[in-house]
């Protein structure tokens, strides 16, 4: 198998894929615009006169602002690392296994004489799987990011004191890709999109009731907060369509036999064109389309070259990586093989997606 991995001849911060997962943006310029809107409109009903709707203003815009307030956490600790210079000198590659420690609340690493500590999630089963780490650091105060091949992740780690027990390496088939314990957690987690849909629903009623608050005596703060709240529901046609899409992938994993490999040329990302590529097809090279990038399927077609099929359902192809928790689409554009790549609508570029940072 190969996966991606980090470069090694360079110095961490200046490899892609780690660029990549240091730029991801915790939010689009859209959305950060109208968080900047509800800030400004949540100030402004401090001095307007207390009617219903603009109290109920205050509470939703509250609500929002404690929402927004979690979107800087993604990436904190990469960006930390960054700046502590942990991130100057390039990952090393060590021969590494993992602790049993089954009484431990956090994960355990063990290098050559040395022992990290932290909680890694689910990079520990392809540590323990490949018998390797990338590791950037320790430094003076004993703090270190860890990397494991295939994951657009990286965790913060410790220098641990103390004596552990190796767990046992564990052989991982290729086998069914709805036998593969990884897939299983995503395809487990269809009710997610149910939740989200849910939450719409939610803010429609929302909406409803901050316009009929704000109509009579008129409170403009409630009017525009309802506004506000109508730009989310943009994203619900594609969000359906999204939706019903994975839910196909799904289907296609289910009846999938194996996983198989096939070469993937993706076009250079530009502004106003879709994530997209050229596979070498059983019925000949055809342009396939990302409508929702994953990051960590992407980069590693990019780093390999390789897209791992996990199943197909008429144009619809799921794709994933063997033992990663990921799985996406890809679509199947008719019109045979391009070479320019594949531009949006002019619809769809109104509201073009950000790029993701690929070679």
């Amino acid at each position: 198998m190969q996966y991606l991995e980090p470069r090694t001849d360079v110095p961490a911060k200046d490899d892609w894929s780690t660029r990549m997962i240091l730029d991801e943006p915790w939010s689009h310029a859209e959305h950060k615009v109208i968080s900047v809107i509800g800030v400004v409109t949540f100030v402004v009903c401090f001095f307007m006169p207390m009617t219903a709707g603009n109290i109920a203003a205050i509470v939703v815009l509250a609500v929002q602002l404690l929402m927004n307030v979690a979107g800087p956490l993604v990436g904190l600790a990469g960006r930390r690392a960054e700046r502590r210079g942990l991130l100057d000198e390039p990952w090393r590659r060590l021969p590494a296994t993992v602790a049993h420690n089954p009484d431990e609340p956090w994960d355990l690493l063990l290098l050559d004489g040395l022992v990290l500590k932290g909680s890694l999630h689910d990079l520990p089963d392809m540590v323990l799987d490949r018998q390797e780490v990338f590791v950037c650091g320790p430094d003076a105060e004993g703090r270190a990011m860890v990397r494991a091949a295939g994951f657009m992740t990286m965790r913060p780690a410790e220098v641990d004191t103390g004596e552990y027990e190796a767990k046992e390496r564990v052989d991982r088939p290729l086998g069914r890709p709805r036998d593969d314990p990884a897939l299983r957690e995503v395809l487990g987690a269809a009710w997610a999109m149910k939740v989200i849909l849910a939450i719409m629903v939610v803010i429609v009623v929302v909406i409803g009731v901050l316009v009929a608050l704000s109509v009579s005596p008129v409170a403009p703060t409630g009017l525009v907060t309802a506004v506000i709240l109508a730009t989310m529901l943009l994203d619900v046609p594609a969000m359906i369509v999204a939706t019903r899409r994975q839910r196909q992938a799904a289907r296609a994993v289910e009846r999938s036999e194996q996983w198989t490999p096939v070469p993937v040329r993706l076009f250079p990302e530009k502004a106003g064109h879709h994530v997209a590529g050229v596979a070498e097809l059983p019925g000949g090279p055809a342009v396939v389309r990302f409508p929702v990038p994953d990051r960590d399927v992407l980069a590693n077609i990019a780093a390999t070259g390789v897209m791992w099929t996990a199943g197909t359902h008429e144009n619809l192809i799921a794709v994933g990586v063997p033992h990663l928790n990921s799985l996406t689409y890809a679509v199947v554009r008719s019109g045979g093989a391009a070479h320019d790549g594949d531009p949006m609508s002019w619809g769809r570029r109104l509201r073009p997606q950000q790029l993701l940072g690929l070679p």
